[in-house]
């Protein structure tokens, strides 16, 4: 049986990875809060703040509780897809 002391460590592997800002929603409100300057992350879909150009550190993306967020991620992936 599987247990989460045989998991992968909470960090995402792909921080630090070159990236650009997610594209925008074409609504800009909060609750769409993508990108507001984040880019998606390849490794685990989360939406990162970048530094420098690169991926911010982050743990993997385990999604979210909030109903609005839920929305906005389910609106952009329907808008822009997965790749």
């Amino acid at each position: 049986m599987w247990s989460d002391v045989d998991a992968d460590p909470p960090a995402c592997p792909a921080s630090g990875a070159e990236a650009i800002s997610a594209p925008r929603l074409a609504d800009t409100s909060p609750a769409a809060g993508f990108p507001d300057g984040r880019a998606r992350c390849l490794g685990c879909d989360a939406f990162v703040p970048l530094v420098d150009g690169r991926l911010g550190a982050h743990d993997r993306f385990r999604g979210t509780e909030d109903i609005a967020e839920s929305a906005a991620r389910a609106e952009w992936f329907n808008t822009f897809g997965s790749e």
